[in-house]
């Protein structure tokens, strides 16, 4: 397994907009470059982190994790995705993006982190459970016409 926590920092915008759309369609959500830029913009907010990795031949792998407010429940940080690119995949790189969100998330005083994860994808799950972490609840999401 490959130490991949001094490879991780926060990302930059122009720098690694490319190799963010290319893991963002990896993920399955197809994004260009310019959407890359135009969200990264809209992203700039203390209260949210886009942290990469940085691999042998370009980026590796990011997590997107912020904190979430809601009325019901204390603040939370929330993993908004988390992507290893397939060739980095089972070489401790998830598990080290996560670690580096639990961090971002303890150093705010966060007390929990949530992962959303859809329950057709086949991998995810297995290895959320590995790193320990338990299934809160099983949800659907709507999406209401606007």
């Amino acid at each position: 397994m490959t130490d991949w926590s001094h490879r991780i920092r926060a990302a930059r915008g122009d720098e690694d907009a490319a190799a963010l759309a290319e893991l963002s369609t990896q993920l399955g959500y197809p994004t260009t470059e310019d959407q890359v830029r135009e969200r990264i913009a809209l992203l700039d907010d203390p209260e949210r982190d886009l942290l990469v990795a940085d691999g042998p031949a370009g980026l590796a792998g990011f997590i997107d994790v912020h904190v979430q407010r809601t009325i019901e429940a204390d603040p939370y940080g929330e993993v908004g995705g988390l992507v290893v690119a397939a060739a980095h995949r089972g070489t401790g790189l998830g598990a080290a993006l996560l670690e580096a969100a639990a961090v971002w998330s303890r150093d705010r005083d966060l007390r929990h982190l949530w992962i959303r994860a859809n329950l057709a994808r086949v991998g995810p799950h297995e290895f959320y459970e590995a790193v320990g972490c338990s299934v809160v609840k099983d949800q659907r999401v709507y999406d209401y016409p606007l």
